[in-house]
C-alpha cells in the first residue's frame, strides 16, 4: 500500500517537525495549511510521493479502515494519510475515487468526534489536520453537501477558546476559505473579529510608539516588557549612530501582538495576521509609507520564567527597518542584505541583554565561511549560516570594522543597494578574512 510507503518516509526523517520553540526558518510543524500560500510547505518535496499512486479508491478504503480503528501506533500512518489527502485535490482521479468511496468523509469526522482528548497534546496534528482536510472538500460543489453537516457538528463541538479552540478555528478557517455564503450554518461568520475580541483581551500603551495586545500578560508582565523595548532603542541608536528615520518611513509606531503559548499562536495568528506560523514569531513591516508595523509573538511557555520569544530580535527589526534600511522588506532584498538584517537583530538582541550566545561561538570554532563569503548570504542558505554565522559577521564588523558599518549603513538609509554592495565585495572584499579567522579562534 502507497500509505506504508508514506510512514516509512515519515520515520525516514523526511517529515519529522520541528519543536514548537524552534529557531525561524527550521523544518515546520505537522499541521498542514489551509493554504500552499500561507505555511511554508513540508521540508521535503511531497508533492512527489504521489507520483506512483494508482489506485485511490484502494488507498481511500485503507485510510477508512485506519481511522475508524485507530491507536497510538497508527499516528505515522494518520499524517501520511492526511498529506496524500491534501495533496489529492489536484488529481481528477483523487476526486473521482472520493466520490465512489464517500465513507472517507465520514471517517474523517468519526476519527476527530473520537478522538477530541488529543487535543491540547503533543498529537493534536492529527486532529487539527483531520478537521481541516475535511473541511478542504467543501471547496467541491458535488462533494461538499456531504461535508456540511459534518462540519457543522464539528464546530459545535468546540470553541473559540480553550482546548477545543484548534477544532472550532479549524472549521472557521476551512468555511472563510470554500463556503464563506454559508457561514451562518456553522456559526463561524466575522469569526477573525470575534477571534480578536475573545483572545486577544489585553490591551496596553507602552508610549506613543508602543502597544501591546495580549492574551494573557499581568501588569507586572506588561510593564517588563515596555521597560526592555525602550531600553532597547538607546542600544541600537548608540551602535548604528543614525540621523533619524530613512526618507520615506512612516512606521511611526509597532504594535507587539503576545499570545499566551506557541500553540494559541499556531491556532489564532495565522488566522488573524495570514502569515506562517511555523517559527518562533514573526514581524510585518509591509508598506512603511501605509501601514500599521507589528510584530506577532507568543510567550516562551517552555521556559520556567516569563520571556516572549525572540522579542529583542524582532523589535530590532522594526528599528533596523524604520532607521537603517531604506524601503519595504522587498526592496531590501534588491542586493544580499541578510547577513546585516539577521546578523544585527542576534546581535543586538544578544549584547543588549547581555546574553551569551552559544550557538554562535560553538559554530566560530568550526572557522566554516570567509567574511567575505557571509556578505552573500540569503534566506536560501541554512539556519545556521543566516542567524549564527551572521551575528559573528555584524559583531566583528561591529568591534573591529565601525567605519565599514557606517559607510554601508549610509548607503543602505539612501537605497543605494549597489553602492553598499560594492564597498562589500570589492572595497572590504577579502581583505579582512585572515583577520576574521583569527578573530573566530579569539572570540568569547
Amino acid at each position: 500500500m502507497r500509505l506504508a510507503a508514506l510512514v516509512l518516509a515519515l520515520l525516514a526523517g523526511l517529515l519529522v517537525p520541528a519543536p514548537a520553540q524552534a529557531s525561524p526558518g527550521s523544518p515546520n510543524s505537522p499541521l498542514l495549511p489551509p493554504e500552499v500560500a500561507r505555511n511554508l510547505p513540508h521540508t521535503a518535496p511531497l508533492s512527489t510521493i504521489y507520483a506512483t499512486v494508482t489506485d485511490y479508491p484502494a488507498e481511500l478504503r485503507a485510510l477508512t479502515r485506519v481511522l475508524d480503528n485507530y491507536t497510538s501506533a497508527d499516528d505515522a500512518t494518520v499524517h501520511a494519510g492526511m498529506i496524500m489527502l491534501y495533496y489529492g485535490h489536484g488529481d481528477p482521479r483523487f476526486l473521482a475515487a472520493v466520490k465512489a468511496e464517500p465513507e472517507i468523509l465520514r471517517a474523517l469526522h468519526r476519527f476527530v468526534v473520537r478522538n477530541l482528548s488529543l487535543f491540547g497534546t503533543g498529537r493534536a496534528y492529527l486532529v487539527t489536520n483531520g478537521t481541516r482536510e475535511l473541511g478542504r472538500f467543501l471547496q467541491h460543489r458535488d462533494i461538499a453537501p456531504t461535508v456540511r453537516p459534518l462540519l457543522v457538528d464539528l464546530a459545535s463541538r468546540g470553541d473559540v477558546v480553550g482546548r477545543l479552540a484548534p477544532l472550532w478555528v479549524g472549521v472557521a478557517e476551512m468555511v472563510d476559505w470554500y463556503d464563506k455564503a454559508n457561514c451562518r450554518r456553522y456559526g463561524t461568520c466575522d469569526f477573525r473579529a470575534t477571534i480578536d475580541r475573545r483572545v486577544l483581551t489585553v490591551r496596553h500603551t507602552c508610549s506613543p510608539t508602543l502597544r501591546i495586545r495580549a492574551q494573557q500578560l499581568t501588569r507586572v508582565q506588561l510593564r517588563r516588557t515596555c521597560s526592555s523595548l525602550a531600553g532597547q532603542d538607546a542600544a541600537f541608536h548608540g551602535v548604528v549612530r543614525d540621523p533619524g528615520p530613512v526618507a520615506g518611513d512612516r512606521n511611526t509606531s509597532l504594535e507587539v501582538v503576545v499570545f499566551d503559548t506557541s500553540n494559541d499562536y499556531r491556532t489564532y495568528a495565522g488566522v488573524l495576521f495570514d502569515i506562517d506560523t511555523n517559527n518562533g514569531g514573526m514581524y510585518l513591516e509591509g508598506d512603511p509609507a501605509l501601514n500599521q508595523a507589528r510584530f506577532i509573538a507568543h510567550e516562551a511557555d517552555w521556559l520556567p520564567t516569563f520571556a516572549i520569544w525572540n522579542l529583542n530580535h524582532e523589535y530590532t527589526h522594526y528599528l533596523d527597518g524604520r532607521f537603517d534600511m531604506h524601503g519595504d522588506f522587498e526592496e531590501n532584498m534588491t542586493t544580499p542584505t541578510v547577513w546585516w538584517i539577521e546578523g544585527f537583530a542576534e546581535y543586538l538582541s544578544y549584547t543588549y541583554r547581555n546574553e551569551v550566545y552559544a550557538d554562535a561561538l560553538t559554530e566560530a570554532k568550526k572557522k566554516t565561511y570567509a567574511l567575505s563569503a557571509l556578505f552573500d548570504t540569503t534566506y536560501d542558505h541554512d539556519t545556521k549560516r543566516v542567524y549564527n554565522w551572521g551575528y559573528l559577521a555584524v559583531r566583528y564588523m561591529v568591534e573591529k570594522h565601525p567605519a565599514d558599518v557606517s559607510t554601508v549603513l549610509t548607503k543602505y538609509r539612501a537605497g543605494d543597494w549597489a553602492g553598499a554592495r560594492d564597498h562589500l565585495t570589492r572595497v572590504i572584499g577579502s581583505r579582512y578574512d585572515t583577520d576574521w579567522y583569527a578573530w573566530l579562534a579569539e572570540v568569547r
